[in-house]
């Protein structure tokens, strides 16, 4: 069941990678079937941060045709979101554009910490 669903009120929740390690804070809401709001991106590592900058490149130049290549080195990294009771998700569809601080993201499998 998707987080959406629960209903949460909106919180602080961290982006944790493949190792566990918290890689960036989002303050986010519920926005229907997934989460919207902000990113900072202070404490992640710069090659992430890079395939981040390249997604927005790539959107807001519109080009549409590179699309798919980004998402999905986005997509294969075993991205995690928690939240500060210790609710844990993995994340799908991460949209994250570093020069205004806007992520959107869809979160599946929740499990309890």
């Amino acid at each position: 069941m998707p987080l959406a669903e629960l209903n949460m009120t909106p919180r602080p929740i961290y982006l944790l990678d493949q190792g566990n390690t918290r890689v960036a804070v989002f303050n986010v809401t519920c926005a229907g079937t997934h989460y919207e709001g902000t990113i900072s991106l202070e404490r992640t590592p710069a090659e992430l941060r890079r395939l981040f900058e390249e997604y927005e490149r790539i959107v807001e130049g519109q080009m549409f045709s590179l699309l798919d290549s980004i998402e999905e080195k986005i997509g294969v990294i075993p991205f995690k979101v928690t939240f500060e009771d210790g609710a844990e998700a993995y994340v799908e569809d991460l949209q994250v554009f570093p020069s205004t601080g806007a992520v959107s993201f869809k979160t599946r499998q929740l499990t309890r910490v």
